[in-house]
Parts: C-alpha cells; structure tokens; sequence
C-alpha cells in the first residue's frame, strides 16, 4: 500500500507486487506542504465562522429587539431561525477546532468527521427552529394577536434580509475555497434565511394594507420554507455520513491513475469524504517480473498524481497486484500455516472475507 503525507511520523504500507511488500515513512516536501495547507485552511475557516457568528448574532438581536415591540410572528419566527444559525456556525467552529487534532492510536484517521457531524447538528437545529416558529405562529394567528411599529418591523426584516444575504455570499465563497460542504451548506441556509426575511416583510406590509392576518400566516409558511431548507441540507449531510461521494471523483481518480506508466489496470477505486479531506483507496495492476523497487515506483507515482490532481485528496492508499504471471499462479492464495481447530475456524472466516475482496477485482 502507499500512505498519504498527512501523518508524516507514521508509516504507511509502501506498494508491493509478486505478493511482497514493505513499510516505509515519508518525510518529503510534499508532506509538509501539504499539512501546512491543510492547517492554513482550518485558520482562515475558523477566521470565517467567527465572522459569520458576530453577523448572525447582531442581525437575530436585531430582530428580537424590535420583535419585543411589534409583537410580529413573521419577525419572530425570522429571529428564531437566524438564531438557529448562530447555533450552527458556532458548531463549524468547534468541529473545525476538532479537525485540528492529530490522529491517535484510537481515532488513527483523525477527528475530520467531526466536520460532518457539525453538519448532522445544522439539520437538528433547523428543524427545531421550524417548529417554534411554526409554534408561535399559530399561537398568533388563534388568538389574532395584532402586530404594532409595524414600519420598524418592516426596516428590521430587510436589515436581516441584507444581513443574511451578505454572510451567505461570504461563506460560500469561502466554504469553496476552502472545500468545506459543511461551510457552503450553512451558507446556502443564510441565503434562504434572507428570504424568510422578506417574507416576514412581505407579511407586515400586508398587515399595513388592512389584511391583520397576513403576519401570522407569512411566519407559518417561514416555518415551510424552513422545512424545505432541512431536506435540502440533510439530504447532503447524509450522503457525506454514508460516505457517497460523485462518481466523477472515482473516474477521475481512475484517470490519473491509468495514465501513469507502467500501470496495467486499474480497480477496486474507493473514495470517503470526511470534513475537507478525501481519502482514496484503490489498486493498481503492474508487470509481475518487475522488482519490488520498480513496484513501489509506480505506486508512488500514482499517488503522487491522484494528491495533485484531485481536489480535497488528502490520503491515498494503494495496493499493487502482479500481472501477466503463469496460468494458475493466484497471488491471493492462502498460505498461512494453520495450528488448531479454533484458528482454523478463524481463518476460514477471515479467507472468506479475503477471497469476497479480490475476487472480483484482480483477474489473473
């Protein structure tokens, strides 16, 4: 296997053929260029999601204020939810915190993930915003309680409407350019945010042109758009949970890998996303006869081309198999020794989880 450089005190298995293999460590400056890449990237997020907790917080205050004296549903539920969004950046922050830390013998792939957790949080809170506002809509539209400073309600709504529309444009510009979904996810919710804006607005005015009912109503459909948002962002935080990745990440991979010389075939190509990172894993096909040393070439130059080329690839992992060997020669045969009844019955369950693997992978 060849290792990535983001662990460059740990060894990594290196690319084996002819059924050989060796560990080594890397210590080269593209290990380090890399890290430090990586690291700058979690400074500036965290720069980003101080940014847009201040603006988030300064808008929902904003709106709570001037909700004490209107006593408008629309404002409120609009308050609630940017709340919420207070809530969720300050989760980007701690989960980019997390992603800092280095690897353990317990969590050996580091704390990543923790990015897309942040993720799994932004949906719980946006559904628990929908449903107060929802909840204090309809509290409002039964008792046909009357908004007042309707023309202050109005001006805190568009405040908040710029103000989430500003903060949406930054954090997806950023969460772009730092490859963060988690950013760009809590970015696109700030652009909906600012619509809800409008549409609490949108309610007062009416409230203003002698239709009082059209407060609490505009805070309920708040409470729908809201909903729409959570199938939206939970759908993609699933799919990163799941582990899905685009299938033009895979052939992209499979390209860069192929076009290296001396690579024969290329299989079993394999991609996660956890946080910013990608992990890759796939295995290469090379000429049986050549050495162990020409292998791990080969190897070496196709990670090195896959961590250049795909964007996010922070770890690849290759395994290498022989071809053009004689007809019968399985480089996957098993050759342990067994010793008693209980490894033996081990072994049979692990040469079943071994032959499922290659078998349909490595053809020979």
């Amino acid at each position: 296997m060849a290792g990535a450089h983001d662990l460059p005190a740990r060894s990594h298995d290196a690319g084996a053929t002819a059924g050989h293999g060796h560990n080594h460590s890397h210590s080269d400056g593209h290990s380090h260029s890399h890290a430090d890449h990586i690291a700058s990237n979690t400074k500036e997020g965290l720069r980003v999601v101080a940014v847009a907790t201040a603006g988030m917080f300064v808008v929902a205050a904003i709106e709570l204020g001037v909700f004490a004296l209107s006593n408008s549903a629309g404002l409120l539920s609009d308050a609630l939810h940017n709340l919420g969004d207070v809530l969720t950046t300050a989760a980007l922050w701690v989960a980019f915190i997390l992603a800092r830390r280095p690897p353990t013998n317990r969590f050996t792939y580091g704390f990543h993930r923790a990015e897309d957790l942040a993720g799994a949080f932004i949906a719980l809170v946006i559904t628990i915003s929908a449903a107060a506002a929802a909840f204090a809509s309809y509290q409002r539209l039964v008792t046909r309680a009357q908004p007042t400073q309707i023309g202050l309600g109005i001006v805190a709504a568009l405040i908040g409407f710029a103000g989430n529309e500003i903060l949406a444009q930054y954090k997806i510009r950023m969460g772009r350019r730092l490859n963060s979904t988690p950013l760009i996810a809590d970015g696109q919710h700030s652009r909906a945010d600012g619509i809800t804006s409008l549409a609490a607005a949108a309610g007062l005015v009416l409230v203003a042109l002698g239709v009082p009912v059209a407060d609490p109503i505009a805070g309920l459909l708040i409470s729908v758009a809201i909903l729409y948002i959570l199938f939206d962002v939970g759908r993609d935080v699933l799919d990163r949970l799941m582990d899905a990745v685009d299938p033009d990440v895979v052939a992209q991979v499979y390209r860069q890998a192929r076009a290296v010389p001396g690579v024969a075939q290329v299989t079993d190509v394999r991609a996660r996303w956890a946080g910013r990172r990608l992990f890759v894993a796939l295995t290469l096909g090379a000429d049986g006869a050549i050495s162990l040393t020409d292998a791990h070439a080969v190897a070496e130059r196709v990670r090195q081309e896959v961590l250049s080329h795909v964007r996010g690839a922070a770890t690849v992992d290759i395994h290498v198999d022989p071809v053009g060997l004689p007809e019968g020669v399985d480089p996957h045969a098993w050759t342990h020794v067994e010793h008693d009844d209980h490894d033996n019955h081990d072994h049979e369950h692990d040469d079943h989880a071994h032959n499922h693997h290659h078998g349909h992978a490595h053809p020979h």
